[in-house]
């Protein structure tokens, strides 16, 4: 029996990344008792994710070099009657590390969380010499400090966060520490990868720091199981061009932008092209309401919509490979934005005010007349240009233009933004 084994799975992406380099069946074993677990399966490779990784190893025989000084097993094999247990998340934090050009050596470097994973990153850090090492938690233990002392290390050029804060399907938790506090952040690497942007990272993102999610950690860290349980070698180039992929898939494709923009009809496209499914906000708003947006806006008033219309986005921004078409003010509540880009890549219709005039403004309730529609993209338009990933320049209503506009920024954007 192969898999992973932890307590609460639904998260994970570990049965598709091992079932795509092999043609083994790769379970995701959740269980509360490590005794039953032993008690009722034979065990031939297996994973281990929170909160069994240290939990884990007194059911062991031997241990590799780095499981035993980091004191923390995340992959075990049965070898010769005995049950050997190793530590292949070190691997997969060093390829990463090494792939994003992070250096640790010589810096300052907050680890946030005091588990297994912080262990790891712990060792990583002191064996490539950083000049200094603070792990930060909510219950320090010897030689850690509380969250709120953050702002004691204002030195601090990366950190990593090795909690599950914020991790599926508690996107909406928010990030643990104030980054606008550390002056001399660089780099933010989290080894969340469950939504493929944690609010963490968003806000590294916006400092405009280098931020990093955990998924090339958790595929190198795969790769490296593999290797141990099947003696599979796979080659970095394979792996980088599945991360590319599986990164792609598993991510949402936004679609922001005025009224008119084309916004329905250009992400209904994309879904099609990318074999994404297709989200229509607006069309689920009149569903949950069971009525129309122009009804809902005169009946209920705009707040009554733009909460149900949160409410939706909440729940469809959890969701992964979607193609999802916003309405004109989504952009008016920033927690939206946020959870949109938790798992998506937001792409901003930008359709002149000249061409939006000449548009059929019917069933639209913000916009009666051509005054309004000015007066709503002076508005919005900053608020469009702010939250995009990408900007599409809609100077006309050809199609093929406009579709091969988008194909190309999305490959820039994963060449540049995932390199």
């Amino acid at each position: 029996m192969y898999g992973l084994l932890g307590k609460k799975l639904s998260h994970s992406f570990s049965k598709t990344i091992h079932e795509q380099f092999t043609n083994t069946k790769y379970e995701l074993i959740e269980t509360s008792s490590l005794d039953q677990f032993f008690k009722t399966r034979q065990i031939e490779g297996i994973n281990v994710t929170i909160p069994y990784k240290n939990k884990i190893i007194p059911y062991l025989d031997e241990l590799s070099p780095e499981a035993r000084e980091i004191n923390a097993v995340n992959a075990v094999i049965s070898r010769n009657g005995k049950l050997l247990g190793y530590n292949t998340d070190y691997y997969g934090l060093n390829k990463t590390l090494d792939y994003y050009n992070i250096k640790v050596k010589d810096q300052t470097i907050i680890i946030l969380g005091n588990g297994s994973t912080s262990k790891t990153i712990s060792y990583y850090c002191k064996k490539n010499l950083a000049k200094k090492v603070i792990i930060l938690a909510r219950n320090p233990k010897s030689n850690e400090y509380n969250l709120n002392k953050v702002d004691n290390f204002k030195s601090t050029t990366i950190v990593f966060n090795a909690t599950p804060v914020g991790m599926f399907p508690n996107n909406n938790q928010g990030a643990l520490v104030e980054l606008s506090n550390l002056p001399n952040l660089t780099s933010v690497v989290d080894v969340i990868y469950n939504p493929i942007r944690s609010n963490l990272l968003i806000a590294a993102e916006e400092l405009k720091l280098t931020a990093v999610n955990g998924l090339l950690m958790l595929i190198y860290q795969a790769v490296e199981s593999i290797k141990l349980f099947h003696n599979i070698h796979i080659s970095d180039v394979e792996v980088i061009d599945y991360y590319h992929k599986l990164q792609f898939k598993k991510q949402n494709l936004v679609f922001i932008g005025m009224p008119m923009s084309g916004k329905t009809f250009l992400s209904n496209l994309t879904s099609k092209k990318y074999n994404k499914n297709f989200v229509d906000i607006d069309e689920e708003i009149t569903i949950y309401t069971r009525d129309s947006i122009e009804n809902t806006f005169k009946n209920q008033g705009e707040d009554y919509f733009r909460n149900v219309e949160s409410n939706i986005i909440s729940k469809y921004s959890k969701l992964n490979n979607q193609a999802i078409s916003c309405g004109g003010g989504v952009i008016l509540n920033k927690e939206n934005m946020v959870n949109l880009k938790q798992n998506g890549i937001i792409i901003f219709i930008d359709m002149p005010l000249t061409l939006l005039k000449k548009c059929n403004p019917r069933n639209r309730p913000l916009l009666k007349d051509k005054s309004n529609i000015e007066r709503l993209y002076s508005e919005r338009y900053r608020l469009y240009k702010s939250f995009a990933d990408i900007t599409i320049h809609k100077t006309s209503f050809n199609e093929k233009a406009i579709m091969r506009q988008i194909e190309v920024n999305i490959n820039e954007y994963i060449s540049t933004k995932w390199s």
